[in-house]
């Protein structure tokens, strides 16, 4: 189902929502949906450092959140979930991007 790719951060990205060219410009990873978090995560640690993730419960959902790099990932953590037409136990759910806080 899921496909990871790298992706050459120097081209200029093709028509795709914002947030989905800035994560692959700026990792050089890019992703499809019903992804595995596993291999998403497996791309990552090709192309740079392993971040720190900070680990949480949400109700069904487990968050990956990474501090430094200002990255979060929802990951199904139901195990009746099955990947089919819709995501399942362990595939990506969504991924937040934000921008540090400055303390002007």
């Amino acid at each position: 189902m899921g496909d990871v790719r790298r992706v050459d951060r120097a081209a200029p990205p093709r028509q795709r929502p914002e947030p989905t060219a800035r994560w692959s410009a700026s990792t050089g990873v890019g992703f499809t949906p019903h992804t595995a978090w596993a291999d998403l995560r497996e791309a990552l640690s090709d192309v740079a450092p392993d971040p720190e993730f900070t680990v949480t419960d949400q109700g069904g959902f487990l968050e990956y959140r990474a501090e430094a790099s200002c990255v979060s990932v929802l990951v199904v953590d139901d195990e009746e979930e099955e990947r089919g037409y819709r995501v399942g136990h362990g595939d990506v759910w969504s991924v937040s991007l934000w921008a540090p806080v400055r303390a002007d």
